[in-house]
């Protein structure tokens, strides 16, 4: 078991800290120009943080979840058990098409990352910022998209490692 939690834990390590680093710099570098960026509003940091975050998700499980279908069975034992988490959040997802995972994975995202961000800007408020510094910003993007990254890889692995028992019959069905 210890080996399986090291492969995964690399993976999801390695996706994390690369997430972290390219979208911090994108953001330093799409936001040259600007002293400060406001908190909300139609091009505020909440909206661009969520839509990255959906859009990090989305796109991360396209690229991911077929090298692990290849790479994990080839890392992890067969007989492996998973989480409980897994079993009650992820496991149906692995009877459907890679692009209906994808979605499903960016609307949980949003549904945990929102309201996380709404407490911590909500916070920040209280304290008179309404705007951050594009240093900030930017910081705190790449720490975000890192987190979300990193957490991500998890059950996509596991989505990829433990096929479907059984025919599925919801939107976005294999066969």
């Amino acid at each position: 078991m210890a080996d399986n939690n090291s492969y995964i834990f690399k993976t999801a390590l390695h996706s994390g800290v690369t997430n972290s680093i390219v979208n911090g710099l994108f953001a330093w570098f799409l936001s040259s120009g600007k002293t400060h960026l406001a908190i909300y509003g139609g091009a505020g940091v909440f909206v661009d943080y969520l839509a990255t975050t959906a859009i990090l998700i989305f796109i991360l499980t396209l690229i991911v979840l077929p090298m692990q279908r290849k790479k994990a069975p080839l890392n992890i034992p067969v007989n492996t058990a998973t989480p409980s988490y897994y079993s009650t959040f992820f496991a149906y997802m692995s009877a459907y098409r890679n692009i209906a995972i994808a979605l499903l994975l960016a609307l949980y995202g949003l549904i945990l990352v929102a309201p996380l961000l709404l407490v911590i800007f909500e916070i920040v408020s209280i304290f008179g910022v309404s705007e951050l510094s594009r240093l900030y910003y930017s910081v705190a993007k790449g720490l975000l998209m890192g987190i979300v990254a990193a957490l991500v890889v998890l059950p996509i692995i596991y989505i990829a490692f433990k096929p479907a028992v059984g025919p599925s019959t919801a939107i976005g069905d294999k066969s």
